[in-house]
């Protein structure tokens, strides 16, 4: 039969939501219904994607103080149904109803030591990274276990494509498993630390996360063309 994406409106179809966040993610801290019949009221949009009566993947986004981006506050994917696309499947749907709405750009954050969503931001979609967060949000717990939940915030121009760059730097990211992360483990932990420490400096001075090689462990940092300091 396969999935099929549908977008959600009302509080009876936004039900499954948060046991799903729940199934995900683990941890205390999900999306409320309410709070996602506000945000959708005011401009925001829920998808789910269907197997059968069977949700299998979820996405949830909500206006930001520029007029033309949707903050996509998550997606999540089934993890028995991993590796099957699923997640691109529901950004660029996402984007489909971003640009039917009015919205032209798209921001969101990730875990860059997650190797796999910074290979679908920036390798699939196109996104690009334009600023690093430590702790952004806090102790989150489950899946994030204790580690400091530094975060990268890339934007996706829907209609304008990535910049160029000019110089490049490398950042590479040592190996963690999501076992070592949920745990706090010290090599999690020193991941963090030198992660934060090279692309931190970097964007806080106006350069973007340009590229991702999840083979390699590296990403790919570049001034954008015409880029000067802001320190100058």
């Amino acid at each position: 039969m396969g999935v099929e994406f549908r977008i959600l409106t009302t509080a009876d179809d936004l039900e499954p939501l948060p046991a799903f966040e729940q199934l995900v993610w683990g941890g205390d801290e999900r999306v409320s219904i309410n709070m996602l019949v506000a945000a959708i009221i005011e401009g925001g949009m829920a998808i789910a994607g269907f197997d059968g009566d069977t949700v299998v993947a979820t996405g949830f986004g909500f206006p930001t103080r520029e007029a033309h981006v949707l903050h996509s506050h998550y997606i999540g994917v089934h993890h028995e149904r991993r590796n099957e696309g699923l997640g691109e499947r529901l950004k660029r749907e996402q984007a489909v109803w971003c640009l039917a709405n009015g919205y032209t750009a798209m921001r969101w954050t990730f875990d860059p030591l997650q190797l796999p969503n910074a290979h679908l931001n920036l390798e699939k979609l196109g996104a690009y990274g334009i600023s690093y967060h430590v702790n952004h949000y806090g102790t989150m717990g489950g899946i994030n276990g204790s580690l400091p939940s530094d975060r990268l915030t890339v934007y996706w121009d829907l209609v304008g494509g990535r910049p160029e760059v000019d110089a490049t730097f490398d950042v590479l990211v040592p190996e963690v498993t999501p076992q070592q992360i949920a745990t706090g483990a010290p090599e999690a932990m020193a991941a963090r630390l030198g992660v934060r420490s090279a692309m931190a400096p970097r964007l806080d001075d106006g350069w973007i996360v340009a590229g991702v090689d999840r083979a390699a462990r590296r990403y790919r940092l570049g001034a954008p063309a015409g880029w000067k300091t802001h320190r100058s």
